[in-house]
């Protein structure tokens, strides 16, 4: 029996061809855009929330408002190690190709390269050599998402902001946006920059080997210059994160209510949809009952080609968003910080679920209308 009128509900929905695809398109456009939108809240949490940074402390200058306005000695690295809890420090000069928000933005981080290769700052090479990172001094190893956003591989050369590079190797990392920028040498940036630059470094990545000391650290690492003509302001990266990327990070979070509204958008898509299709076949539905159909059977029915539109423009849309984020290797940038979109399977389940009950819902009270119809009054209004 459920078997019958499951095939009598696909052909319903199959006869009004236009109507149920344009209802299953706009569906799927509101369910891509919500699965957008939750990629995006997950790159948040992933870079704000990610345990892989938990003993990590950025020291840059105080008072700074983007990576180009900090300019810290690199002699302050020897100083910063001493601070007891410190486990190593990395000087690095950034150099990003647009501070502002962007799709498109590139970091280049420089660092000295010893440090990368002696494992103090680990990276996973999927392919290159670290060896001829450090042997060239123009040379650079590049996170995985921003090889394949720019087509890159081992033994090109690429030129951003005036720096021109060659690519020694593929890298991809645990922290959170590091697999959507590219490390070069400390002093091929410095140099690059001109003399003033010699010596002078953005800020300093700081390992600890107690997270639950941070605030102490800090402090002390603060105090050794504060009588210094520069200087400094630590934060755990977590927080060093947020206070870069504020403003973005605000209007981040209010996309979370237009992922809500594209919920509500599919609600009313099938609700609509479903409503009219009930209108047009009151007359039919009155001759079901005639032939027997009980109240239950035209509810079942009715709920049915609810979902299928639901659930059908919800998995298209759902997909199609999986796949531009996993072709577009999307990430959003803000004064050097990266953001990548994530696409996790839990927001994929979210999606579906999403549909599902919208699906549900947009069909009971047309369902129940058409359930409850009298067949007399339901055969005289056609």
């Amino acid at each position: 029996m459920i078997t019958k009128l499951l095939q009598y509900v696909w052909k319903s929905v199959a006869r009004h061809r236009v109507r149920s695809a344009l209802t299953a398109l706009g569906i799927a456009t509101a369910m891509f855009l919500f699965c957008f939108i939750e990629g995006l809240q997950n790159g948040v949490r992933e870079a704000t929330e990610s345990e892989a940074t938990k003993n990590l402390l950025i020291a840059y200058q105080k008072s700074r408002f983007c990576p180009a306005t900090s300019n810290l000695p690199e002699r302050y690295a020897s100083q910063i190690a001493r601070v007891p809890g410190v486990v190593s420090v990395m000087p690095t000069r950034i150099f990003v190709n647009n501070c502002r928000a962007s799709l498109d933005s590139v970091t280049f981080r420089g660092v000295p390269p010893e440090i990368l290769t002696s494992g103090v700052h680990p990276v996973q090479l999927s392919a290159g050599s670290l060896d001829k990172f450090a042997g060239r001094t123009d040379a650079a190893i590049v996170g995985q998402r921003l090889a394949a956003r720019r087509n890159l591989k081992v033994g090109d050369r690429f030129t951003i902001g005036g720096f021109g590079v060659g690519v020694a190797g593929i890298f991809d990392s645990e922290v959170p946006g590091e697999d959507n920028l590219a490390y070069t040498q400390l002093s091929y940036l410095q140099q690059a920059r001109g003399k003033d630059a010699i010596g002078r470094v953005t800020q300093f990545e700081v390992a600890i080997s107690d997270p639950t000391k941070t605030d102490e650290i800090i402090a002390k690492i603060d105090d050794l210059f504060r009588s210094e003509e520069i200087q400094t302001t630590t934060k755990s990266h977590k927080a060093f994160i947020s206070s870069a990327t504020g403003d973005l990070l605000g209007l981040i979070r209010f996309t979370r209510y237009l992922g809500f509204l594209c919920v509500l958008l599919v609600l009313a898509l099938t609700a609509n949809t479903v409503y009219v299709m009930v209108q047009d076949r009151v007359k039919e539905h009155a001759v079901l009952q005639t032939l027997g159909f009980k109240g239950s059977s035209l509810f079942f029915i009715v709920v049915m080609e609810s979902l299928i539109l639901s659930l059908g423009g919800g998995i298209a849309g759902t997909l199609a968003a999986a796949l531009a984020l996993r072709l577009g290797h999307l990430g959003l940038g803000a004064e050097g910080v990266q953001i990548t979109f994530l696409l996790t399977p839990a927001v994929v389940a979210g999606g579906l679920l999403a549909s599902l009950v919208t699906g549900l819902m947009a069909g009971m009270m047309p369902a129940i209308q058409a359930a409850r119809a009298p067949i007399v009054e339901s055969l005289r209004r056609v």
